[in-house]
């Protein structure tokens, strides 16, 4: 790409007739102008300016450099100024990713309410439940349930959210109600695979290795397995809230809830946000703290 630098002060300098009076236009020192117009003259091997105390004229490359410099000018004007009204606008395409049973029952509602009050906004979602390099991947935002550990990234917290150790009434007559969670290594936990089970202790943080018969990526599957007696699941409260309410599955070990469990809106740290990244942070923080606020009065309510 050719070296531009110079261009703008020299344009500017023919249409107001002086390095003085083009630099008031470019709000910038005279000397700063008639510096980058001299290494401009150098970078072509060209005089392009006859210099007088009073006034300066084009010489005849200078001319023909002026007309086709002015065209350049007068289209990057364009563009930045089409860049600038585009960044300002709510449309073009989001990418989002955001986790299963979250994503579909949550997220993408609210998106859908989006796209209706901006409808030259498209949405790609993706509800897998892996979790993805948001600017590796070309993600716009995502909707996450840990911690930020990518310092390149944003988390802006929407709000708390419950993650529950659960069983049916008929589990626990039959096996027992756990106490502490220590007590989970002898009972048969239904798990996502590779995933430990932390607690809150007095102390801090702990992780306990549960075992069990049932493993899935699949929070519904097994939400469906403990519902009918199979063993202990720990969910986030959006998976269960109604069975709790319908007495279907019952809480254990609520003294040991990590108290730090909530849904997280993170994005890349990027100096101008699109304006529809913007608009939609804001709405979907607005529409899921609502919505998690919901999900934790009815799993509280009588059934």
């Amino acid at each position: 790409m050719a070296d531009q630098s110079g261009l703008r002060e020299f344009v500017a300098v023919v249409e107001h007739g002086s390095f003085t009076a083009a630099a008031d236009a470019l709000n910038v020192s005279t000397s700063f102008v008639s510096r980058e117009v001299k290494r401009l003259e150098k970078r072509l091997n060209a005089r392009l300016l006859h210099r007088t105390t009073r006034k300066s004229t084009l010489t005849d490359i200078g001319k023909v450099y002026y007309a086709r410099g002015l065209e350049i000018r007068n289209l990057m004007d364009a563009l930045e100024a089409d860049m600038a009204d585009m960044q300002e606008q709510v449309k073009g395409p989001i990418r989002i990713t955001a986790p299963g049973l979250y994503a579909d029952r949550y997220v993408a509602p609210a998106l859908a309410e989006f796209t209706i009050k901006y409808p030259d906004v498209t949405i790609d979602l993706d509800t897998n439940m892996k979790v993805v390099d948001i600017i590796a991947d070309g993600y716009d935002l995502a909707v996450r349930m840990s911690a930020l550990e990518d310092s390149s990234l944003i988390a802006r917290k929407i709000a708390h959210r419950r993650l529950m150790v659960c069983a049916s009434p008929g589990y626990l007559i039959r096996h027992g109600k756990p106490e502490r969670p220590e007590d989970l290594r002898s009972h048969n936990c239904l798990s996502f695979p590779d995933m430990e089970w932390r607690f809150s202790y007095p102390d801090g943080i702990r992780s306990i290795k549960v075992n069990g018969g049932w493993c899935s990526d699949n929070g519904r599957a097994l939400v469906a397995a403990a519902e009918r007696g199979v063993g202990l699941i720990r969910m986030t409260d959006y998976y269960m809230a109604g069975q709790i309410r319908r007495g279907e599955l019952e809480i254990v070990l609520e003294d040991y809830e990590v108290p730090d469990a909530a849904t997280w809106i993170v994005y890349p740290a990027r100096e101008h946000l699109p304006t529809r990244v913007r608009f939609l942070i804001d709405f979907l923080a607005e529409r899921l703290k609502r919505t998690e606020l919901l999900i934790e009065h009815i799993a509280r309510q009588p059934a």
